[in-house]
């Protein structure tokens, strides 16, 4: 079993649903954050997790497990 976990979190800005991918390590995760994301004190959780500029848009409205965030680099490339 991978050490993280990945998610799409939908967030709220404004009229508009706006998605972000996040993988955490799992020690990372308070409680039972992992298995019962969606619930309020884990939203917030996962809320401080995510990028400053995702944060300033609004609140959690979803989140969904995702196999794997897989992140191309300029080596991979070559």
């Amino acid at each position: 079993m991978d050490d993280s976990v990945s998610w799409l979190i939908t967030v709220l800005c404004g009229d508009e649903l706006l998605r972000c991918a996040l993988k955490v390590k799992r020690d990372a995760c308070p409680g039972d954050c992992i298995a019962h994301p969606m619930e309020p004190e884990n939203r917030l959780a996962i809320h401080t997790m995510l990028p400053l500029h995702v944060q300033n848009c609004g609140p959690i409205v979803a989140v969904e497990e995702l196999f794997e965030v897989h992140i191309e680099n300029e080596r991979s490339r070559a």
